[in-house]
Formats: structure tokens, sequence, C-alpha cells
């Protein structure tokens, strides 16, 4: 019975929050951001499309952000055997504010195609992996625009995390990696990473290295989930273990969580780093349930 009233009570206030403080988001205006990016072609690193994306990021955040920064780095290329310039690219919202968070996803796509039986040694589009993150953030960069959140937010956008071969997990994720051991001060106390979120057959599982880092702030997250109505897509049961951008931050100092669908589609079908991870498979529903959650999260922070 007092469990029934507290989630009850929960609810109205998350929805009282949301109608009094924070914007609503479109997952329409998100999926266009997403298109935005796959007609770029793909945007592996030191590709035409690569550097299509960085000047188009970081125009739209001079747009939009209170400022910019870039932290340019050389990364390691394996698939040439050589350095390649590589960039992070973070918007800072309340840049002056000490307490600070950070939502985070990675804009470059894989340079080969390595789980698909043909043109293996293509790059991918990226729809979900690589767009659909940055879609999420672009469109809550433009809300925060005009409707600045209670406390420092900081957007990244990591470079270089897929440039990596299998099973050489310390070729990739390099702009977190770069980006853990120098900071753009002041240092986020905590963080989210978003990746393979746009997929249309949308399930989220706990993430393992996430459940091992920063289980509360995992926790808070799918029991708003659950509040806002979408238990069937944040389901608070262990998933698999994936090595991704919040591993080396969490590893630093900064607990991170990342949010993720690794199952893409579903567990008998595979879309991922292979040339059908294209728009057709996301969904502007899957966008804004994630949209939703990280708004919402967000205006609630004090």
């Amino acid at each position: 019975m007092k469990r029934g009233v507290k989630g009850l009570l929960l609810l109205f206030l998350v929805v009282s929050n949301i109608s009094a403080e924070s914007p609503t988001f479109d997952g329409e205006k998100a999926f266009t951001y997403l298109l935005d990016q796959t007609n770029m072609g793909p945007r592996n690193p030191g590709s035409k499309g690569h550097q299509t994306c960085i000047e188009w990021l970081i125009n739209i955040g001079d747009n939009w952000a209170d400022s910019v920064v870039v932290q340019p780095f050389t990364g390691f290329n394996p698939f040439g055997g050589k350095g390649i310039e590589l960039i992070n690219i973070i918007y800072r919202f309340n840049p002056n504010y000490p307490q600070r968070i950070f939502l985070s996803a990675h804009f470059d796509t894989r340079p080969i195609a390595d789980y698909d039986s043909k043109d293996r040694f293509s790059p991918i589009l990226g729809a979900n992996d690589g767009a659909s993150g940055v879609a999420v953030l672009l469109h809550l960069s433009e809300l925060f625009s005009n409707n600045p959140p209670p406390v420092g937010v900081d957007i990244i956008f990591w470079d270089g995390e897929d440039l990596g071969r299998q099973n050489n997990l310390e070729e990739f994720c390099q702009g977190s990696r770069f980006y853990s051991q120098n900071p753009i001060k002041p240092v986020p106390e905590k963080g989210i990473v978003i990746d393979m979120i746009g997929d249309a057959d949308l399930q989220i599982y706990y993430e393992l290295y996430s459940l091992q880092f920063a289980p509360h702030m995992l926790q808070e997250i799918w029991t708003l989930a659950k509040n806002l109505g979408y238990a069937d897509v944040f389901i608070p049961k262990p998933g698999q273990m994936v090595y991704d951008d919040h591993v080396p931050l969490s590893l630093h100092g900064i607990p991170t969580i990342d949010i993720i669908d690794f199952q893409y589609p579903n567990a008998s079908r595979n879309y991922w780093h292979t040339h059908e991870d294209t728009p057709d498979k996301c969904s502007p529903e899957s966008l804004k349930i994630v949209g939703d959650v990280l708004l919402t999260w967000i205006f609630m922070q004090e």
C-alpha cells in the first residue's frame, strides 16, 4: 500500500516537473538530425563525411550553446597503422556553474563493416551506431538554448569511439579516453553516454559496467523511465557488458552510465557494424523515449 502511494506521488512530481519547468522533446525533430548526419555519408575519421560533421556540429553549437569547446588530439588509426587527427566537441550550458553533469554520444562511425557478409572493408552509414545518440543530444541542446537547465550541463560529442579492431579494446573510445586524462574544467561530477538508442525495436537493459560503476544513477534513470510510462523499454534487468565511452571516464573518476540497446534489432538478428545500419531501422519514437527521460532527469537536478 505504501509503495503504491509513493509511486503515485513520484509520478505526480515527475509530471508536474515536466509541465511546470521543462520543455517537450520532439522525436520527429530529433529524427531530422539523424537524417542530416546520414546524408553526409559515413563519418569515419579521415573521411569527407567526418570533416563535414565536425563543421556542422561546431556551427550548431555556436548558435545554441553558451560556449563551445573543441578538444583536438592525435589518435591512432589501427587500420592504417598511423596517427590520425580527432576532435571532441563540447557544448557548455551555464558554463560558470561549478556543479556540472554531462550527456554524451560518439559522432564517428565504423570504418569497416566487420559483421557484414558483403563489402566488409567499406565504412558503414551508422544511423543507429552514431547518428541516433547525436540526434538526441542536438535536440536537447536546441531545447536548452531557450530553456536553461537548472545546473551546468556539458553536451559532449566523442570522436574515435569506433576506431578499433575487434578484441583490441584499447583502440576504441579514443575521444573519451583522451578527455578522461585531460578533462575540461570545471569537471562534471557524473554523466551519461547514449549509444545505439534509435533502434525501432528499442529495449534497454542495465549495462553491466554501468551497474558496477554507478548503480545508483542507473537505478535512478530506470525508475524515472518507469514513472514516465516507459517500463517496456527501460527494462530493469541485467543486460550485456559493453565496452563503451563510459568505461574510461568511470575509471578516471567521473561516474558514468551507458544507455544502450546493444541487441540491434534483437537477439536473433544483427545490424550492428553492418551496412544494414540505416535510417529505416530507426524510429522517432525511440529517440523521443530516450530524449524524454534525459530531459526530465536534467530538469530534476538541483
